[in-house]
């Protein structure tokens, strides 16, 4: 009987021994499950179109899930608070325009600011365009400018939301022309607004170029200004806001990226931002990226906090000049 209980308890140390090397017990290699993308904009814009252009290539490459949820409304608060209250274990990300992210909390009260989050890689930068219908009279921004003059409570713009970056463009081109009311209208993404134009809603729509370049394409919308700093190589005969107001600081580019709750563990963090590199790095998506009128623009976790950091200054200071807040 000793002698079988040695034995017993022998074979019981030797299980324990080999169980943590039982290739059934191996910690998973993350992700392991579905990632959640949540986008503060309605679906059909920029934002998503990217995120799904990446979804297809994880879960291609590496057979990772990347669900993609839009949550519009509230100028991003609500999605953005989301992700900031969400569970520390990388499988909750936010991908907003990190101009639209640095606006609204610093309006009002969100629940969250730039402390709750920590970055993981930018994506794209995109640049604002404005667009009349085609048929339109109006041939360029000074040409709305004028008709609006002339015509009060006729012309309007609409773009994707009261705190947009659209909106807060046009609050300092406006600003040049203080006699002069345009009036704004609200929707909830990028597709609405273009929707909204096309259906002769609005007078003019204010989006960015990717969310407008098939419709100019199609000859339904011309493009009256873009805020980049120089003209773009496909939109070459459209003038940007800053040559034809004279005035060159009057530039503003959309960088979009991952943002993560501020406890995500650092390896996390590095899985996703290593991920992202080698997604936009990739010819297929390159060209889907092109495809689709946006631009490969990646930026590492630290990169692109600086990013975030200079965002947040800048648009607070000119909240503050223009009394937003």
């Amino acid at each position: 009987m000793i002698t079988l209980m040695r034995l017993f308890r022998a074979a019981l140390t030797t299980c324990a021994l080999l169980l943590p090397l039982s290739p059934g017990m191996a910690r998973a290699a993350y992700p392991d499950r579905p990632v959640n993308i949540i986008i503060p904009f309605g679906p059909g814009g920029a934002v998503d179109i990217a995120a799904r252009i990446l979804a297809e290539y994880f879960q291609t490459k590496h057979n990772i899930t990347l669900n993609i949820l839009c949550k519009a409304g509230g100028a991003g608060a609500p999605a953005m608070l989301e992700v900031a209250k969400a569970r520390p274990d990388g499988y909750t990300y936010g991908f907003p325009s990190v101009t639209t992210f640095s606006t609204t909390p610093q309006v009002k009260a969100t629940g969250y600011n730039i402390k709750d989050f920590r970055t993981v890689a930018q994506v794209s930068v995109m640049w604002l365009s404005l667009a009349v219908n085609a048929d339109s009279p109006i041939k360029d921004f000074k040409g709305l400018i004028e008709a609006a003059k002339a015509n009060p409570g006729k012309y309007n713009y609409a773009s994707h939301g009261a705190l947009s970056t659209q909106c807060l463009f046009m609050t300092l081109l406006l600003k040049q022309f203080p006699d002069v009311t345009l009036p704004h209208v609200a929707y909830t993404s990028g597709h609405d607004v273009s929707t909204a134009l096309l259906g002769r809603h609005v007078t003019s729509g204010f989006g960015v170029t990717i969310n407008q370049k098939p419709y100019v394409l199609s000859g339904d919308f011309r493009m009256i200004g873009v805020s980049s700093p120089e003209r773009l190589p496909e939109f070459p005969d459209v003038p940007t806001f800053a040559e034809q107001l004279g005035n060159k600081e009057l530039t503003l580019g959309s960088a979009h990226g991952l943002l993560a709750p501020r406890r995500v563990p650092d390896d996390r963090v590095e899985t996703m931002q290593n991920l992202i590199k080698e997604a936009l790095a990739d010819p297929g998506v390159q060209a889907k990226f092109a495809k689709a009128g946006l631009s490969t623009d990646y930026l590492s976790a630290k990169e692109f906090q600086q990013v975030l950091d200079k965002s947040w200054q800048t648009i607070g200071a000119i909240m503050k000049e223009n009394k937003f807040n």
